[in-house]
């Protein structure tokens, strides 16, 4: 029979057996409709293999009842079998589907441990949870021959807070796995092991880029003065790894020495992805002088080193450069003027801004016409008349983008322009006014979506008008 588990806060765990039957299902649907302030409810199928389709009946009847319930149902645990009986059935999006760790023995959890997509929540929920069985179990895993397992341990001696097997974590900087010495050396950083830290240092030239973070990573935790002037040196080196690394140390370090010492290598550091990591490393550091630093590299050649100055302005909030920034949404290089508006988009919030754009729009190509817009949107001040006149426009992302930028301006006028949007000819701009219609729910919108539906062909844009109105 099914094990029925309530939990604190409204919480209940059901686990099905291995090999159900549907007085299974009917326990489970039993107790929740007589159960009152369910806030979740788990159904826990890790000992089920496989589920005869009599079966996912069973499992909408539970869903139903959980909506009902104003309960939030949850699978938990799903195997291989049981996922594609659901894909198969086309279920997948119906159910919400998770894992719950409290359901496996400490032995069971070795096995996820060993899945890629489960080791970090793994190691999460036994540190979570540590005790002393799991304390035996780690000790095992530093025994064996596994980077894996070896790894795990490490990381959950760091995340559990167990000082007292710091010596198990030092010994592992000398193992022959990169992983293993990556997490040592993560582990040690957040231990404030600092007679460790001359020994990390060697790490920063590590042919393994992980591990060569990792230490860079560390050294920032532990260090003091004297580390930015030590790293310093790693600046000059020709090795544009390790002056990448260095770059990324120095920044995390974050002090008036590592500053002075990456502005004098933004002068000298010719390496394209370089320029572009200092471009971000400088936007750390709250100096009056870094905002004109970032809006003069909009102005270089690279695209990437242009796209990292504008995001890095955005992210400090260069919201005193606005005018500096304004000026180049007209520049005669297109990437420049693409960049510009991105930027004016998420910085700026008044009506100076909108005019600038707008009078621009008639003069720039066609790609910065669209970031226009798109700014225009995020703005948010009132401009509906100029970008409703967008949505006849004969480019077609033009008028995909006026529909998104209306939507977030004018909510009566996008839902005109989405209505009239139903006939374009090409099916991504279809759909884009669908999306608006079902966000906007004007009057009758699900009526007129079904008469739609008879004449449209495009297959998504049919299946998302049936996910919004049912099948006829």
């Amino acid at each position: 029979m099914a094990n029925i588990n309530p939990t604190e806060n409204g919480v209940v765990v059901i686990k099905i057996p291995g090999n159900p039957e549907i007085n299974d299902f009917k326990d489970a649907r039993d107790f929740i409709n007589n159960s009152q302030g369910l806030k979740e409810i788990r159904l826990d199928l890790k000992d089920v293999s496989f589920l005869q389709s009599k079966f996912i009946a069973e499992l909408i009847a539970i869903k139903k009842l959980s909506t009902l319930k104003n309960s939030k149902l949850i699978l938990t645990n799903v195997q291989e079998g049981v996922f594609q009986m659901l894909e198969i059935s086309n279920l997948i999006d119906h159910f919400s589907i998770g894992k719950d760790f409290r359901s496996y023995e400490p032995n069971e959890l070795i096995y996820l441990l060993m899945d890629p997509e489960l080791n970090d929540s793994v190691i999460e929920f036994i540190a979570n949870n540590f005790d002393d069985t799991f304390r035996n179990l780690i000790a095992e895993f530093l025994k064996s021959e596994d980077p894996i397992l070896i790894e795990a341990a490490v990381m959950i001696i760091g995340k559990s807070h167990s000082f007292d097997m710091v010596e198990e974590v030092k010994k592992c900087l000398t193992s022959p796995f990169p992983n293993v010495v990556r997490g040592a050396i993560l582990v040690l950083g957040w231990f404030g092991e600092e007679d460790c830290k001359g020994e990390i240092y060697q790490f920063l030239k590590s042919e393994h880029i992980d591990v060569a973070e990792a230490a860079a990573a560390t050294i920032s935790l532990l260090a003091d003065e004297n580390d930015s002037i030590a790293i310093k040196e790693y600046l000059e080196s020709p090795d544009e790894r390790l002056r990448r690394i260095a770059i990324q140390a120095l920044s995390l370090i974050n002090d008036d020495f590592s500053y002075k010492f990456l502005l004098e290598h933004l002068g000298r550091e010719k390496d394209e992805q370089l320029r572009t990591q200092l471009a971000k490393a400088i936007s750390y550091y709250n100096k009056p002088e870094v905002p004109g630093i970032l809006l003069s590299m909009l102005s270089e050649n690279s695209i990437k080193i242009r796209e990292a100055a504008a995001s890095s302005l955005v992210r400090i909030k260069a919201t005193d450069k606005i005018d500096d920034i304004l000026e180049l949404v007209s520049d005669k290089d297109v990437w420049v003027a693409y960049f510009a508006v991105k930027a004016v988009g998420a910085l700026c919030k008044s009506q100076k801004c909108v005019d600038v754009l707008v009078k621009n729009y008639p003069k720039v190509d066609t790609q910065v016409k669209i970031a226009i817009i798109e700014a225009l949107g995020n703005i948010g001040l009132d401009c509906s008349e100029f970008i409703f006149q967008l949505v006849e426009d004969e480019n077609e992302d033009i008028r995909k983008e006026a529909l998104n930028s209306l939507a977030l301006i004018n909510s009566d006028m996008a839902a005109e322009a989405a209505y009239n949007a139903l006939n374009d000819k090409i099916w991504v701009v279809r759909f884009k006014a669908i999306e608006i219609i079902e966000d906007k729910k004007p009057a009758d919108y699900k009526d007129k979506l079904k008469d739609f539906l008879k004449t449209e062909t495009n297959r998504y844009v049919r299946e998302k008008i049936q996910s919004i109105v049912g099948e006829l």
